[in-house]
């Protein structure tokens, strides 16, 4: 938060005021499996609940690399797709694919796929600043 109003963006404490919604998501690596999903699932799930009530022109949800970060399959060849990472993986691709939701009903999406904190400010601010409204979802995910 503290960096988006460095930059000159206002925060606001509603989405019905807000042109832009930016949720992060994060391990908040609890004992008990549903009390570890508030952090990732029952997170966008609030997020949802309210941009479907208030049109924003884009969310932005930043999540880690846990969702493709785990061990793959025995016998598997490749590392493509999902490869989960525990019970926060499980989470994470969760809100990845619950994001979809906001593009499906008009909202400019991006997913941010990102591990290290500097990684995560650089490419905020480079999908803040080159927001395409013409394409609806992307997922965006640090080399």
């Amino acid at each position: 938060m503290e960096h988006l109003q460095s930059k000159g963006w206002t925060v606001v404490d509603s989405s019905k005021k807000a042109e832009i919604m930016v949720v992060e998501t994060f391990d908040n690596k609890k004992g008990n499996t549903l009390e570890r999903l508030q952090s990732t699932v029952e997170l966008m799930r609030n997020a949802l609940d309210e941009i479907e009530q208030h049109q924003l022109q884009s969310f932005i949800v930043i999540t880690d690399s846990s969702s493709v970060s785990g061990n793959p399959r025995q016998r598997l060849q490749t590392h493509d797709g999902a490869c989960l990472n525990g019970v926060h993986g499980f989470g994470s691709l969760t809100a990845e694919t619950l994001a979809r939701k906001a593009a499906q009903i008009g909202i400019c999406t991006r997913v941010l796929r990102i591990a290290d904190d500097t990684e995560k400010i650089q490419n905020l601010d480079e999908t803040l600043n080159s927001l395409d409204f013409s394409v609806s979802y992307r997922l965006i995910q640090a080399v």
